[in-house]
């Protein structure tokens, strides 16, 4: 069995303990779900990093992510991947709930932070942040 880590890594924030797993019930697999994103959903994009955003009737938000094949390898892509899902997880707590998000990847993120603070971005462009 997983654990769950639900320390506290976030500056400013005392005493608040968030679940920080990213479980596969809050991920956008189907897909008809991620065509209907990208079909009726809002778009922000910053460099390296594209975000699609459709408002749902969901207790929480849900995230799906694209790599496209303009990396050097299926390496590339799947470490850019993790690093986008491992930023999620970090932020989701952030996130207002009741949005299907798809971040659509491009080559250029060497380090999460990098990834993360994109992200960051996106989402305070789109309000997406309580």
């Amino acid at each position: 069995m997983r654990r769950r880590s639900t320390e506290n890594t976030e500056p400013g924030i005392q005493g608040e303990q968030f679940d920080r797993s990213f479980p596969k019930h809050l991920r956008v697999r189907k897909a008809r779900e991620i065509d209907l994103i990208f079909k009726d959903g809002a778009r922000f994009s910053c460099r390296g990093m594209r975000m699609q955003v459709l408002r749902t009737e969901a207790q929480e938000s849900r995230a799906a992510f694209i790599a496209v094949r303009s990396f050097s390898g299926a390496v590339a892509r799947n470490r850019a991947k993790r690093l986008a899902r491992e930023s999620w997880r970090l932020l989701r707590h952030t996130v207002k709930p009741g949005f299907d998000i798809a971040f659509v990847l491009y080559p250029g993120f060497a380090a999460l932070s990098e990834c993360r603070s994109a992200m960051l971005y996106l989402l305070r462009k789109a309000d997406l942040l309580r």
